[in-house]
């Protein structure tokens, strides 16, 4: 072996030697770290985040109280409602502790710690926090530019859209729906600051309210009253409107309000005069009283606009949108109770038959005690009652009756009165002396005919 070849040997066999030192030191640093990390990791976790939090490093102790403290909003784009933390036990990040040891240490693992939201704290979100979210929402909303959806019109019968502009605004309801989700499970509520996007023209809610519309269109509304029927067909009368962002429909009822305004002052009778038949003859009653009906003319403009916007005909009784007494009677009808002042006459018909006469006695014709003359209603009947009021002179009074027929509020009815002479009934030349207070009196022995022949509701027309 030449000199160079021993040189060259020696020299390689100081490098393998060097070689197999730095393995060793390697393998004793692996070895080491290995078994550092081992035993560290015995007591912190592993690459960990809870609930999205990084717990990677931490103690038990360490994670539960950053868990209990942490913030969700770092980037702004999230709401997180005040006192809506429910805090985490450190039992539960234990129990997840012991899950991540037994797990590889390779790669991060997100876990969640459940901690159950109790009847209690979930009634106290729904019911304090949850307004207290709504007013925040709004107040956000005031400095941010409105989103508004595209809108459909209509217009002279033909439906048109018009395209919506995007905003800044906050999808409010579709945070709510996130607020009460999160309520129910989630240990801190915070609900992500979602924008409210404009619907386009041509998206499939927008197709669908123009369809609507146009379906509308083709619905009928039939009104029913006590004589007659009338049809409304939406075409004629849905003729100018808009569909709001929220999908309610909005038609403009000025026309249908016009036409149920003609209606009813040709229908009412409340209050109007009428003619009744008397003897063979047609009596005038002058305007005035409680007697009669009217239609309620808002609700049934509503209801037959109401109506127009359903996809399938509807029917409306007119009957359901009146208010007072006989309606759909001509008049006061067949059966009422007529009372003459001038001569003191009182006339009980029943479905057209005159079943009695009776000669009475009544307030005065003019003055405080004056018996009022109009269209009234007998609104109860009452056997044995006590009447009370005041005299001219101011004393009081208290007469007993053994039948008693209110028309009025203010206390004027058909009564009998055993206190009044016999011959006073149908003597007009006695009113100045014997006149009631305003009610009808009738001789004792009559006002059970009027009593048997009357009922409740039925009209009571006074006249001079």
């Amino acid at each position: 072996m030449s000199r160079k070849e021993k040189y060259n040997r020696q020299k390689k066999t100081k490098r393998n030697r060097r070689l197999t030192r730095i393995a060793a030191v390697v393998v004793l640093l692996l070895a080491g770290g290995f078994i550092g990390s081992h035993v560290y990791f015995q007591n912190h976790f592993k690459w960990t985040k809870i609930n999205n939090v990084n717990v990677s490093g931490l103690t038990v102790a360490q994670a539960t109280k950053k868990l209990n403290s942490s913030q969700i909003d770092q980037n702004g784009d999230y709401l997180v409602v005040k006192n809506s933390r429910i805090k985490v036990n450190s039992q539960d990040v234990k129990q997840l502790f012991k899950h991540r040891s037994s797990m590889t240490m390779l790669s991060a693992k997100k876990l969640n710690a459940k901690t159950e939201v109790s009847n209690q704290q979930y009634h106290y979100r729904m019911t304090t926090l949850l307004p207290k979210f709504k007013n925040r929402v709004d107040q956000l909303n005031l400095t941010r530019k409105p989103t508004i959806d595209s809108t459909i019109h209509l217009a002279n019968g033909h439906v048109t859209v018009t395209k919506g502009t995007q905003g800044t605004e906050l999808d409010k309801a579709k945070m709510i729906k996130d607020f009460k989700k999160q309520a129910r499970d989630n240990l801190v509520i915070a609900v992500k600051m979602t924008k409210d996007v404009a619907a386009s023209p041509n998206s499939a809610a927008i197709q669908k309210r123009k369809q609507n519309v146009q379906k509308m269109l083709k619905s009928s509304v039939t009104l029913t009253t006590y004589n007659k029927s009338y049809h409304f067909k939406a075409a004629k009368w849905l003729t100018s409107g808009h569909v709001s962002a929220d999908g309610t429909y909005h038609f403009k009822s000025t026309k249908l309000n016009q036409w149920v305004d003609k209606f009813a002052n040709k229908v009412d009778t409340l209050g109007k005069a009428l003619t009744v038949t008397v003897r063979g003859k047609k009596v005038h009653i002058p305007s005035g009283g409680t007697y009669g009906w009217k239609v309620n003319r808002q609700l049934l403009s509503k209801a037959i606009l109401t109506n127009l916007q359903k996809k399938q005909a509807a029917s409306l009784n007119l009957k359901n949108y009146v208010s007072g007494t006989g309606y759909g009677l001509k008049g006061a009808g067949k059966t009422y109770v007529a009372v003459d002042l001038t001569n003191l006459q009182e006339y009980v018909y029943k479905n057209g038959q005159l079943k009695v006469k009776i000669p009475i006695m009544s307030g005065t014709l003019t003055g405080g005690n004056a018996t009022p003359t109009g269209s009234y209603f007998i609104m109860y009947k009452q056997r044995h009652a006590t009447l009370r009021g005041k005299n001219s002179d101011g004393s009081k009074y208290a007469s007993p009756v053994g039948y008693w027929e209110p028309v009025t509020l203010s206390g004027v009815g058909l009564h009998d009165s055993p206190w009044q002479p016999a011959t006073v009934y149908g003597n007009p030349s006695a009113r100045s002396q014997y006149h009631s207070h305003g009610c009808l009196n009738n001789p004792p022995s009559q006002m059970p005919k009027v009593w048997k022949y009357t009922h409740t509701n039925e009209a009571v027309v006074i006249y001079k």
